[in-house]
């Protein structure tokens, strides 16, 4: 990524890959459906779980 700069000279944040967007994105869908099936420690599992696992798996 190239580092692009602002008028004022200070350089941009890097936007959010695309793999990190659909990573966050499905542990959220499934961190939904944990929650209202099982609450919210569920809910919670239900997305560390995801996120290790597609991190793993996209890497």
């Amino acid at each position: 990524m190239s580092n692009k700069q602002t008028e004022q000279g200070t350089p941009e944040p890097e936007r959010l890959s695309q793999r990190w967007a659909l990573i966050l994105s499905a542990a959220g869908g499934v961190g939904v459906i944990g929650f209202i099936a099982g609450g919210p420690i569920v809910g919670l599992g239900a997305v560390a779980a995801t996120i290790t696992l597609l991190h793993t798996v996209m890497a």
